[in-house]
């Protein structure tokens, strides 16, 4: 009988609390990226051949830098001229942040190494990351923003929990502000 009961509230609540494509695209109109980014990763199975889900899929944990779930989308996004080009934005920002971790973590020269522009920080930091543009002090690099001269930017290699990881903290006036990691 409590089995009935227990199998009736577990229905109900997966009913009430079910994820849909509109619910994703909702998050994501209202900004909400981490909801949107998480629950994409639930529904990629049935909308995977879908480029506008895919596409906001990527977009939203791009937004919230979560950088390795966009491998996912990026694989799918090839039927459209737009959705390629999403796709080329997408793996330029991960393989950017694949050769800041490889240079940072085995001390690998990467300054040989073109690859297109975007407006996402992490991008705008490799740039100047290979064309030298930034202060080494205590084992970090750090950045001045073009456009705001209160931001910069230090990137730094640490372990955290046994992981390395490279860390990106946004400083306004040397206050942190934000703090990415990746690993």
């Amino acid at each position: 009988m409590i089995r009935k009961y227990f199998l009736i509230f577990l229905l109900i609540t997966n009913f009430l609390y079910a994820t849909t494509k509109e619910d994703i695209f909702k998050s994501y109109e209202a900004k909400d990226y981490s909801d949107a980014c998480l629950k994409s990763g639930n529904l990629y199975q049935e909308y995977k051949n879908d480029e506008d889900f895919l596409t906001i899929f990527a977009d939203s944990c791009l937004q919230i830098d979560m950088i390795n779930s966009t491998i996912l989308p990026i694989v799918k996004l090839y039927k459209s001229k737009k959705a390629r080009e999403n796709a080329a934005y997408f793996a330029t920002i991960l393989y950017e942040k694949k050769l800041l971790y490889y240079a940072l973590i085995d001390d690998v020269d990467i300054s040989y190494i073109n690859l297109p522009k975007t407006k996402y920080i992490l991008s705008i930091i490799f740039d100047k990351f290979v064309k030298k543009n930034y202060d080494f002090k205590n084992g970090a690099y750090w950045f001045t923003d073009d456009t705001d001269k209160e931001l910069t930017y230090k990137l730094s290699a640490e372990e955290n929990q046994e992981i390395k990881k490279i860390f990106l903290r946004t400083y306004k006036n040397n206050e942190i502000i934000k703090i990415r990691t990746y690993r």
